[in-house]
């Protein structure tokens, strides 16, 4: 079969045809993968517009070097830093992490908490309006910063967005407890603002969709844990899954693949999932128990992304296993398959089995 673009291989796996090999779908943010894959090593970590500028530049050649498909493409913050947002909250930056978690939030009981998510809703409220009311300029603006994106990593194809019901952003802002209580004693208010988070989202969909740009996007709500669901079937059922057919039906109106991202284990409701109009599913988190080959047989028509574990073996196993666990995913998920971790190519992974995974990659079938 010929070599076929990076493009080309992604939108035939997504269609379930056969591919000249198999594609790779990650989040690349292992430090030493980014210098092999760049060429060149990453300059020390201050946190300077010329440190920025240039760590974003190699992350882009090494993404555009391994990558066939991705949906982020900066380095990640360079130092640890604590900063506050316009409600309050304080976050802290882990540069090693590459990701920020909230470190105090600006209310500590269940009556601060729905205070402030009355104040989110209001802000999603005018959110809505800025974006109905000027539509072509947030298609500019958002088109602006795509380009930039795409320039950074060549043909490797860029999710054009990723967004969800509003579920994850409550669920962190209040944290599980918080939220539990708010649910329970007001759930018409959760409700209220998950839909004020979707109605954004569709919004924003209808203004900056282009299928020139990129076939695809993620839409997400992590729902599961290892073995498990983090909300009941009915709650899900009522608030999560609606929500979430809505925007993947705002997408498929502009023709876009939606790959929907979720860690943990979700067959207890997978056939809900696929009646919400998902065309993928990622990440296939095996240690939670997921089988990649599992969802193949039993969801035939979805494409998928992801099952190559990160917490164990990216992180642990030699590079012989991986090439061998690699192997079986692709006999078990292909055609329709894009290889990739379990989420994210972090520092927690060995640079040597993120070499290993992407030689497989390129062996053809």
């Amino acid at each position: 079969m010929a070599e076929m673009t990076k493009r080309e291989r992604v939108e035939r796996a997504m269609a379930l045809e056969e591919t000249d090999r198999v594609p790779l779908y990650d989040l690349l943010l292992c430090d030493r993968a980014i210098e092999y894959f760049a060429g060149e090593s990453l300059p020390p970590l201050v946190d300077t517009p010329e440190t920025r500028a240039a760590v974003d530049r190699i992350t882009g050649r090494a993404i555009a070097r391994m990558l066939d498909a991705t949906r982020s493409s900066t380095f990640g913050p360079l130092v640890d830093r604590d900063y506050s947002d316009e409600f309050g909250f304080v976050y802290h930056e882990d540069a090693r992490e590459k990701t920020s978690w909230i470190v105090k939030r600006p209310f500590d009981d269940v009556a601060g908490a729905a205070e402030y998510l009355k104040k989110r809703l209001a802000w999603l409220q005018e959110r809505i309006r800025q974006v109905r009311a000027h539509e072509r300029e947030e298609r500019e603006r958002y088109h602006q910063w795509f380009a930039e994106v795409q320039a950074r990593i060549g043909d490797t194809v860029h999710l054009l967005a990723q967004m969800g019901t509003g579920l994850d952003e409550i669920r962190q802002q209040l944290g599980f407890e918080l939220f539990a209580y708010v649910e329970a004693d007001q759930p018409e208010l959760i409700s209220e603002v998950m839909e004020a988070y979707t109605d954004l989202n569709v919004a924003t969909c209808h203004a900056v969709a282009d299928l020139s740009l990129s076939p695809v996007v993620l839409t997400y709500g992590d729902i599961a844990c290892k073995q498990r669901l983090l909300h009941s079937p009915a709650w899900l059922r009522r608030e999560f899954f609606p929500r979430l057919k809505r925007l993947n039906d705002a997408w498929h109106e502009h023709g876009f693949n939606c790959l929907f991202h979720s860690d943990g284990y979700l067959m207890e409701v997978m056939d809900d999932l696929v009646a919400t109009g998902i065309d993928g599913l990622n990440p296939i988190e095996t240690v939670a128990g997921m089988n990649l080959g599992e969802v193949r047989r039993k969801y035939p028509r979805l494409f998928l992304a992801g099952g190559i574990d990160m917490s164990q073996l990216l992180s642990h196993g030699t590079p012989e296993e991986v090439r061998e666990v690699c192997r079986q995913a692709i006999r078990e998920a292909s055609p329709g398959y894009l290889m990739g971790s379990t989420t994210e190519a972090d520092n927690s992974c060995r640079a040597e089995n993120l070499i290993a995974m992407y030689e497989v990659a390129r062996e053809g079938f």
